[in-house]
């Protein structure tokens, strides 16, 4: 009988819808069952067989296949109007800002998953052969989420800072998007394609990192031989994710025998575990499971086949030599990449879910019964809620009798009071998520909506100093801040108010005065000529008595523009009457040619200093003494001459006349010369003197002056003041004496100045002073064929002792007969229009009424005008605010702002009197409810008066921006609401979480763990944890810090206490510490025990986010990368060993070192587990010449120079690949050509002694037989 015929084969039939789901399903049994080949022919004929059909159907979509289910409408309605009600909510102050966002967020959210599940409701039971449909849910492209925004509801976006915007996109693409919704749209496209490219680089950069750390992990060994392994609660508790038994356990090998209850039949260890065997066992076998894992295995710089089990590509247990690392890096990697990229198709979409609501199934009573372990406590919505401490039930009961059984566990949130009626869906419970959520401290401003007063109510305002020396006002409880109606408006604050407060005013009236005054006594000048109106008081004035201003006729009008003095000297003017003047303006600039050259040259006023400064001659003091100039002249060819004719006049003298170029006559007579570089032609006047090559050596070749008497060259003295140039033309060298023409600056001004004050007093604030300026540096070189004007005597304003608020002003003074002089005048200067535009901004109408008249002469602090400010509106003067210092703002209440309530005053009896604020819903006495929130403002017989208000919840902790009793404008601010935002672990944040664990990075604000189990308290900031076993811990938290425990809860060791995220390195610590130091554990063992629960708390941390978006990873890869992040130890106290403190070394070292220590009776070192991210883990490598082709080359390179290592290649992936080790620098290849030299050498000499000896022997046989002959 053949094996076919032994085994029987069952058939199973199934007559339903194949999807992606149950084809996986379908080529996953296929596979195992049957292998790889018949996998491989299934896979083909499945293909054919869907080829086919798909082609045959002729599927084509059209935009008539987008069909939006009929529920929509409904739908939007009514989560329009829970937004609605939640908006009032809002305000009428029962809600925070944050809470508004979070619940109206939620709420789009719920209707947007609603609509989702509703499309596919509506395709599957109305149109199943959709096209759209079957594309979507076959798997062939596209997935929900997007069927959702084509025919349901695009949703809710994300802006590019991350925060989700509150104003949903209610339209989907098959009925079009509004402008608005188009604009939030592109927000979420802009950012789903930031991400998209960003994310994909850090994924690709996570791969390359997680293949340096494990890229040398290859299954060098069949077994190590341990006995230890992961137990079954270990795989499976309340703190793993969501994955079977058999996902965590199959493809694994026993590490222990298993021995079955119900037939006592031992399964040995090394037994592969598959479903087949976890099906078979009970679960008081499953009790004593425990299975190998690369976690557990002794292998150094490796993992045993038996460790590492299946071959996930094809379930048979793994072969020695596979490069298990870098399938362990690629398998965490790549999901990485897919993720990222998904992030684009979502187009921002806020896709979090914060938490898992228990809904009514029914309509009927809600029941329960507390035991008294519940706290009050406000949800994330704003609603009062019960935080349970204990398991409890809850039941629904219906009219008919029909009962339903609710369970809620431990930290769960009851919405509902018990024998409350809920309809069916109405939310009734809340259990947060705490695997999808990481709290993160973020800010919201609340604006106020309207103008008015604040008032604080059940506020405590606590003042402190920041960091910056800023005063920061925080609320220590929560309340409510008050906005009062009204319309504020800002006053001067020097001016006078005309009503009092509670007065009634007009429309037009005046409500105040400010009284402009000057602040220096002088003369009136009106000047109603200027566009602007302006009051001006002549504080002081100067007049030159000594010279007259000269005048032409232009357009009918005198133009001022020469200045003659009584020496007959003239100035040519620089300002325009009228104008205002700067300090050190120049006024006029002498007329004079005493300084101006015929062409350019070189300017030097120091005989003795040969280059050029950056310093010029300032204005502040007159400059005298000697200007020396050498003439130069100077032309720009700009390649109009030829380069052969350069060549051939280079170094020629020309005379005065001489035509250079077109149009262009030389001005001096001098040495010709060209620069080819700078297309320069110079002319530089002088005397040629050749140089003898016998005196060329030793005379010295420094270009500088010569003064007469002095020798030039060769005993030729200087008759006059000249410079010397050295030159070499045509390879002969010459020197050129140059001319030097002497300019002297003397001392004096050579002219006087008399100045006229008014008023006569000794301490000018204003003159004028002479300057001569100099406007080259000493040794500049001016390259021009143009006059240069070297110096020049100009008349300068000093303002120095001018007044504050004062301005200088030219102006010209008609004496008689067209006598013109020259006056400066000092004006304070009062622009009437300027504060009158002011107060016009703020809608308040403005005059102004003057007080004096022109020429009139004024003491200091004199009403010179009156600015009346008039109300636009009438009301009431209801509040004055003086504490601003720029202004002094009022409150007008108008009547609009106050609403009247009737009620009976004789049958009536009220709760409330003048002052007390209301909110909307209130109630104001028996039978009488406010329709609006506010402020009572009086009670007049039958009559309440309401002065509207708006309060806006202020949570605790939040940074008030206004005090009580400060008027507002609308969109003030209020305050900063400080509070914890839930970020969702989506696709967005599920790469960097997963990177912050690999890389091991510093948490902030992390949860505190309890350091060992017992008993925890919260009493006045401090918990206190008492063991059984003797400790007491006690440590003090901050007020604002969140616990997740009750008063006397038993807590685990390592369990957060507090809410935030965990982080590894706390762990680790506070691990060793309980084993080394509470339970007395050897140094290794602590540290062995420590690692072993940090490795299982990362392994699961990563597995949770990658499942949060369905992605599985094996665990053995996981594990195989978190075992090199926690191989290493530190060592603290070196004992008497020669390690170094601080130095980083694997725990097997250390073991084997102590053990070495212990044997000679020596002191054993103290080292503590370390934690490392996978980037300082690859740099830690045993080959420093992998960690140097990773990251930081020179430090890894100089580190393993100076301590002198050796690197055995054992950790290049270069091995990994080939399967060997590469004889690299070896000399390998050398000492094997060496070798087979040798051989054959060897077979040379055996070959040749047996030829040597063969002749040997038939020489002796030849000579014996002849001898025999």
């Amino acid at each position: 009988m053949t094996l076919n015929q032994e085994k029987k084969i069952n058939f199973r039939f199934n007559n339903g819808v194949i999807n992606k789901r149950q084809l996986n399903d379908l080529m996953y049994y296929a596979f195992h069952n049957y292998g790889i080949v018949k996998s491989t022919i299934i896979a083909d004929k499945v293909k054919n067989l869907t080829f086919h059909y798909a082609t045959k159907s002729g599927i084509s979509l059209s935009i008539e296949d987008l069909r939006v289910p009929e529920k929509k409408r409904t739908l939007i309605g009514l989560t329009n109007s829970e937004v609605e009600s939640t908006d009032q909510n809002y305000g009428i102050g029962n809600i925070t800002n944050v809470e508004r966002f979070q619940k109206v967020i939620d709420i789009w959210n719920n209707a947007s998953n609603f609509l989702k599940e509703e499309v596919v409701t509506y395709f599957r039971e109305s149109d199943p052969l959709n096209p759209l449909y079957i594309m979507a849910f076959s798997g062939a492209r596209g997935n929900i989420s997007q069927v959702r925004q084509l025919v349901g509801m695009r949703g809710l976006m994300a802006d590019p800072q991350g925060q989700i915007i509150d104003l949903p996109i209610k339209s989907n693409f098959r009925e079009g998007l509004t402008v608005t919704e188009y604009i939030i749209s592109s927000y979420g496209a802009r950012k789903g394609l930031v991400d998209t490219a960003l994310r994909t680089a850090d994924s690709g950069y996570l791969t390359r990192r997680l293949v340096d750390v494990a890229q040398d992990i290859i299954v060098r060994d069949e077994d190590c031989q341990t006995q230890d392994g992961l137990h079954k609660n270990e795989l499976i508790n309340e703190t793993t994710p969501n994955l079977s038994l058999k996902d965590r356990v199959i493809g694994r090998l026993l590490a222990v025998p298993i021995t079955q209850t119900k037939n006592n039949q031992i399964i040995p260890a090394n037994t592969n575990v598959t479903a087949q065997l976890i099906d078979g066992l009970d679960e008081a076998d499953l009790e004593q499971l425990r299975v190998r894992s690369p976690l557990t295995c002794t292998s150094i710089r490796s993992i045993c086949r038996n460790c590492y089990g299946w071959h996930l590509a094809y379930s048979k247990i793994v072969d020695l030599g596979e490069a298990i690392g870098i399938i362990a890096a690629q398998s965490i990697g790549e999901p990485g990449t897919q993720l990222t990229m998904r992030t684009f198709h979502t187009g921002g979409v806020f896709s979090g879910d914060l938490t898992r609501q228990i809904r009514a199934p029914f309509q009927g009573l809600l029941s329960y019964k507390m035991l008294g372990d519940a706290n009050l406590t406000r949800t994330l919505h704003g609603e009062r809620s019960f935080l349970i401490g204990k398991n409890i039930i809850l039941f629904v009961e219906n009219n008919k009798g029909t009962r339903s059984k609710l369970k809620l566990a431990n930290g769960a949130t009851l919405l509902s009071n018990t024998n409350q009626k809920v309809y069916t869906d109405q939310i009734v419970a809340e259990i947060k998520k705490e695997t999808n959520l990481i709290l993160e401290e973020d800010s919201k401003t609340v604006y106020t909506n309207v103008a008015g007063e604040v008032f604080f109510q059940d506020i405590d305002v606590e003042e402190k100093l920041d960091k910056q020396g800023s005063l920061i006002r925080k609320n220590l409880n929560a309340g409510l801040i008050w906005v009062l109606h009204g319309e504020r408006y800002s006053l001067p604050r020097s001016s006078e108010l005309v009503g009092k407060l509670g007065q009634k005013t007009k429309n037009g009236s005046i409500i105040a005065r400010k009284k402009i005054r000057n602040t220096y006594p002088g003369i009136v000048k009106l000047d109603h000529s200027t566009k602007k109106e302006e009051i001006r008081i002549l504080n002081f004035s100067l007049v030159l008595q000594n010279a007259i201003i000269s005048s032409t006729i232009q357009n009918n009008a005198p133009d001022f523009d020469v200045l003659k003095l009584d020496n007959k000297q003239q100035f040519c003017l620089e300002v325009q009457p009228n104008e205002t003047l700067y300090n050190g303006q120049t006024i006029a600039v002498l007329n004079d040619n005493s300084y101006t050259t015929e062409t350019g040259g070189i300017v030097t006023y120091n005989l003795d200093q040969k280059f050029k400064t950056k310093k010029r001659k300032g204005v502040s003091k007159m400059f005298s003494g000697s200007l020396y100039w050498i003439p130069e002249e100077t032309h720009y060819i700009k390649n109009e001459i030829s380069f052969e004719t350069q060549k051939t006049y280079n170094g020629i003298f020309i005379s005065k006349g001489t035509e250079l170029l077109s149009t262009k006559f030389s001005k001096l007579s001098g040495l010709l010369q060209f620069n080819l570089a700078t297309q320069e032609l110079t002319i530089k006047p002088g005397e040629l003197l050749k140089v003898r090559a016998a005196q060329f050596a030793s005379v010295e070749k420094t270009n500088g002056f010569v003064k007469p008497g002095e020798i030039i060259i060769d005993n030729i003295i200087a008759q006059k003041l000249s410079y010397v140039e050295f030159i070499n033309i045509n390879n002969v060298e010459y020197v050129l004496v140059r001319p030097v023409q002497r300019y002297r600056v003397p001392r004096e001004k050579g002219f006087v100045l008399n100045h006229n004050f008014f008023p006569a007093i000794d301490k000018q604030n204003l003159k004028i002073k002479t300057i001569k300026k100099i406007f080259h540096k000493n040794w500049e070189c001016i390259k021009s064929d143009e006059p240069v004007e070297l110096l020049k005597t100009s008349l300068v304003i000093d303002l120095n002792g001018i007044k504050p608020k004062c301005q200088a002003k030219f102006e010209v003074l008609n004496k008689s007969n067209n006598n013109y002089k020259l006056q400066i005048s000092l004006y304070e200067v009062l622009t009437i229009d300027d504060i009158a535009i002011n107060y016009q901004v703020h809608n308040l109408k403005t005059t102004v009424k003057s007080l004096t008249s022109n020429n009139q002469y004024v003491n200091r602090h004199t009403d010179l005008a009156q600015l009346e400010i008039f109300l636009p509106t009438s009301g009431i003067l209801a509040s004055m605010n003086s504490s601003i210092a720029s202004a002094k703002e009022i409150l007008i209440l108008q009547d609009k702002d106050i609403r009247p309530i009737h009620y009976n005053s004789k049958t009536d009896k009220l709760n409330v009197k003048v002052g007390d604020l209301i909110r909307a819903g209130s109630w104001l006495g028996k039978g009488i409810k406010s329709g609006y929130s506010g402020q009572v403002y009086k009670i007049i017989e039958n009559v309440i008066y309401i002065r509207l208000g708006r309060p806006y919840l202020i949570s605790e902790g939040a940074v008030l921006e206004v005090e009580s009793g400060s008027l507002v404008q609308r969109l003030d601010k209020l305050a900063t609401l400080i509070y914890e935002k839930l970020k969702t672990v989506d696709i967005v944040q599920g790469l960097p979480k997963v990177e912050e664990i690999l890389e091991a990075r510093k948490i902030k604000n992390p949860a505190i763990l309890a350091p060992h189990e017992g008993y925890v308290n919260l009493r006045n900031s401090q918990i206190t944890i008492t063991s059984d076993k003797g400790p007491v811990t006690t440590f003090t938290i901050e007020a604002r810090t969140k616990v997740r425990f009750s008063n006397g809860d038993y807590v685990k060791l390592v369990e957060p206490l507090t809410d935030g995220p965990i982080s590894p390195h706390l762990k680790l610590e506070t691990l060793f510490q309980y084993y080394h130091f509470l339970e007395k554990l050897p140094n290794n063992i602590a540290c062995r025990y420590s690692f072993r629960e940090l490795q299982l708390f990362l392994v699961n941390e990563v597995q949770r986010t990658y499942l949060s978006q369905g992605v599985q990873i094996a665990d053995k890869h996981v594990e195989i990368i978190v075992k090199q992040m926690t191989s290493k130890v530190r060592i603290d106290d070196s004992g008497d060993t020669t390690l170094l403190p601080g130095e980083l070394l694997n725990l097997y070292q250390v073991e084997t070192i102590t053990k070495a220590t212990l044997a000679v009776d020596e002191q054993t070192p103290f080292y503590t587990p370390l934690l490392l991210g996978i980037t300082k883990a690859s740099l830690n490598s045993d080959s420093f010449i992998s960690a140097a082709s990773f990251q930081e080359t020179t430090r890894v390179l100089t580190e393993a120079a100076i301590e002198g290592k050796k690197d055995w290649l054992h950790g290049l992936k270069e091995n990994v690949i080939i399967g060997r080790l590469i004889p690299a620098g070896t000399g390998f290849k050398y000492y094997q050509q060496l070798d087979n030299e040798k051989v054959k050498r060897n077979q040379l000499d055996t070959i040749i002694q047996s030829q040597v000896g063969g002749i040997k022997d038939s020489v002796l046989q030849s000579r014996f037989n002849r001898v025999g002959e």
